[in-house]
């Protein structure tokens, strides 16, 4: 009999871990409109029909990624007070930050994935109920990080297809070219029907959207990812960045850290590139802290190890990446943006730096709200 109960509660406790494990939760309560928490908008410049840069950096929430629908809401909203102020127009640029597009691997999901603390108390839900393929990538493929590797393949034709809608309508709604930021995606690329395609190497990618909402050229893939991504992302060549036109403007993107780089800015720079675009993200410190130096790549040069620790994070950005680049390069116009929000315990950090005809200015929002920057080009 004791023998019995024993196997009785083994089972027991089986089937509650199993109800645990299986159970995505219910429906996410999206009743109301996403809160944009916008506190902070500047403007620089004057407008001398040339066109212009919206740069965002908006405040992001797990439940902003729940729908397409609820995402493109989301950012539509900041792009509808940038339209009210007289921003947009035809040759202007929107800039999003970096990752904008990463978690929408979590659209579609129910209660339990929004609801989760941490990235990996949301990947547990999503795993378990796209197992079979999940488990396909986690052995076929050998990336060091193999489980978050596994979970972008798997979750890659959801998300590409999500950004392709959104940012498309988007760029067309609001008659703007958009620098859609960037995400993690397989096989990334301008393709028929998708941003993704087969079953190659994972880059950190952006794309660029036209005012007809067609992607445009090429995908940007990041040349130096950080060690927090090199574990499941590949790294792409300097050669291979392509270069966009708006208007009357040439421009250029770079992913976070591949501003701090010559290979990178040289390059766009010799192609003719008149405007430098930078989406960020900076989680894991903060823009006061000492600064850890270059993290994973570093340049050949040894001159910037004696500022670590010894300067801020901020200082570090305004000495070494864009508005540094933009000034070896001769490039009179950037902008930098970062991403905001608490994403799974992510928090993003970082001021936007703007280059208006070779003067900096960096933004005076703080961490715990969004932002819109206009430049005026000439």
């Amino acid at each position: 009999m004791a023998k019995h109960k024993k196997k009785l509660i083994f089972l027991a406790v089986t089937a509650v871990a199993a109800f645990y494990l299986f159970w995505p939760g219910f429906e996410p309560d999206l009743g109301d409109a996403p809160a944009l928490f916008l506190d902070h908008s500047a403007s620089y410049g004057t407008d001398t029909g040339a066109g212009n840069v919206v740069g965002i950096e908006p405040y992001m929430e797990p439940q902003d990624y729940a729908t397409p629908e609820r995402f493109e809401q989301k950012l539509g909203g900041y792009l509808d007070i940038a339209r009210d102020k007289g921003w947009l127009g035809e040759g202007t640029i929107v800039l999003l930050p970096e990752h904008i597009g990463t978690w929408l691997m979590a659209t579609g999901q129910k209660s339990r994935v929004y609801n989760a603390a941490t990235t990996s108390g949301a990947m547990l839900p999503i795993i378990s109920h796209n197992l079979l393929q999940f488990l396909k990538n986690f052995f076929i493929f050998d990336e060091e990080d193999a489980a978050t590797a596994a979970l972008i393949r798997t979750r890659t034709r959801a998300s590409a297809d999500a950004q392709l809608r959104v940012f498309a309508n988007l760029a067309r709604q609001y008659g703007v070219t958009l620098v859609a930021g960037s995400s993690t995606l397989m096989t990334p690329g301008v393709y028929a029907d998708s941003l993704s395609y087969g079953h190659g190497p994972i880059f950190n990618a952006g794309f660029v959207f036209g005012p007809d909402g067609k992607p445009q050229n090429d995908a940007i893939r990041k040349v130096h990812p950080i060690p927090a991504e090199a574990g499941f992302t590949t790294a792409s060549k300097a050669e291979f960045l392509p270069v966009f036109n708006a208007g009357a403007q040439t421009f250029g993107v770079l992913i976070c850290a591949d501003s701090w780089f010559d290979d990178t800015s040289g390059f766009l720079a010799a192609e003719g590139v008149e405007v430098l675009l930078v989406p960020g993200f900076l989680t894991g410190t903060s823009w006061n802290a000492p600064w850890r130096g270059y993290i994973g790549d570093a340049p050949p040069q040894a001159a910037w190890q004696a500022d670590v620790g010894k300067i801020t994070e901020g200082d570090a950005w305004m000495k070494y990446a864009l508005p540094a680049k933009a000034k070896d390069y001769g490039i009179r116009f950037g902008m930098t943006v970062f991403l905001k929000g608490n994403l799974w315990g992510k928090a993003g950090a970082g001021h936007a730096l703007i280059i208006e005809d070779g003067t900096l200015h960096v933004g005076k929002a703080g961490d715990n709200n969004a932002a819109l920057y206009n430049l005026w080009l000439e």
